[in-house]
């Protein structure tokens, strides 16, 4: 009996043994991740998931679930997960609305992504601003951040206020134009989309000749373009997003205007645009980002080989061998990337340090660089991009529409 206790006391303090050697080897620097005793960095995210933005919601959070999983496999950040909260705002302002005070209050989220489009974005921004929560969002309307939000900051495409000016130089100093028709849908994005191009235009020259608007939904455009059609213009400067733009090339065509060019906003040139207008807009002009002509650029390219490649594997990984990349998976790689460099910047997910951090914030993405301080909420760095043509079914710089390869280039935030 004297020999089994001594056995058994041997036998526990091997057990004691094990147990400490683990403990330590679980403890050391660069091991048992991504086992994480800490508590999680929660994120809130908006997106439009369901209804008429769906197709532009669900590639962004296809891309922040992969690269957070990327990055706690990797350690998380502080050494701690992160954790994302979603809410369907179902193409919704009102959802967006409900969504906001929920993951703020309920989820007790560090941070809100979102929205993606203004309609959605405008209702959030009085309760961020009264909450105290940083809000990292993809819209694109100028009111978004001007007048300046002390919580809201801009993590995805180039403002109105921005791209409308380069709509105009490049209709002016590349195809000459001076009378132009104003196509735009009345949504909030398309409307102040509207009123960049017209402030700015007489500054470049230019004269809007006439003004045509129609509804994000609208199943034809017939009628705005026969009108278009009859006013001569040099150019259509159109102001919308996927869907509706689809419906424009098609009504487009069948009006014979090819004669006409078009020059479209940066949220128009997608995979899904092309495939829904077919040959219809094989003539127009949009403006993009670098990311939507990743696939065509030199393998050498320093952009490819840093950010797109990379995701790339990521994507696949999770979504199978033929996931296609589209240009909303950049808003939302960029947005982990974003919340990684914030909250590394500030040591804390301390809700009012992660705000004064991103006022000193520079951080290059895979949407570009952003670099932001406390009068520039925008952050976007304009050299990301330029025009794009659709050439044999894929998007192409326009500068490139006669060559068979685009060079590679050292830079990865330049536009080619």
């Amino acid at each position: 009996m004297i020999a089994l206790d001594r056995r058994l006391t041997r036998a526990a303090r091997v057990i004691a043994l094990l147990c400490t050697a683990v403990f330590f080897l679980l403890s050391w620097p660069g091991m048992a991740r991504p086992l994480f005793a800490a508590q999680p960095i929660k994120i809130g995210v908006v997106l439009s998931l369901t209804g008429w933005g769906g197709s532009m919601g669900s590639p962004i959070l296809e891309a922040m679930q992969v690269t957070a999983e990327k990055t706690n496999r990797e350690g998380g950040v502080l050494g701690r997960p992160i954790e994302l909260y979603v809410e369907d705002d179902q193409s919704n302002p009102t959802n967006a609305a409900i969504a906001a005070p929920k993951l703020i209050r309920d989820k007790g989220v560090c941070l809100v992504v979102g929205s993606l489009l203004t309609n959605m974005t405008m209702p959030m921004l009085p309760i961020v601003e009264k909450e105290h929560v940083l809000d990292l969002t993809f819209s694109a309307g100028r009111d978004i951040t001007i007048p300046l939000k002390k919580w809201v900051f801009r993590a995805g495409a180039l403002t109105d206020e921005q791209i409308g000016p380069v709509m105009l130089k490049f209709a002016v100093e590349k195809l000459g134009a001076r009378n132009v028709a104003l196509l735009h849908s009345t949504d909030a994005s398309g409307m102040m989309g509207a009123k960049g191009i017209k402030e700015n235009a007489p500054q470049h020259g230019m004269k809007i000749i006439m003004e045509e608007q129609f509804e994000p939904n609208d199943t034809s455009m017939i009628a705005q373009l026969t009108r278009v059609k009859a006013s001569h213009p040099d150019a259509i400067i159109l102001y919308t997003s996927t869907n509706p733009a689809a419906v424009v090339a098609k009504n487009y065509q069948q009006l014979g205007m090819d004669h006409i060019p078009v020059i479209a906003s940066h949220t128009v040139p997608t995979q899904d645009f092309i495939r829904l207008a077919g040959e219809s807009a094989k003539t127009w002009i949009m403006m993009g980002p670098k990311t939507v002509i990743a696939e065509k650029l030199h393998p050498d390219d320093a952009y490819r080989k840093a950010y797109y490649d990379p995701f790339m594997v990521l994507l696949r990984n999770k979504y199978g061998p033929t996931k296609e990349f589209k240009s909303f998976h950049g808003h939302g790689a960029t947005a982990i990337a974003m919340v990684s460099a914030i909250v590394t910047k500030a040591g804390t997910d301390d809700r009012a340090a992660l705000r004064d951090a991103v006022e000193t914030l520079a951080v290059d993405t895979m949407n570009g660089r952003f670099a932001y301080s406390p009068t520039n909420h925008d952050g976007t760095d304009m050299s990301f991009y330029g025009p794009l043509i659709i050439k044999e079914g894929h998007l192409w710089p326009w500068k490139y529409k006669d060559s068979e390869e685009i060079p590679p280039s050292p830079h990865p935030m330049a536009f080619p």
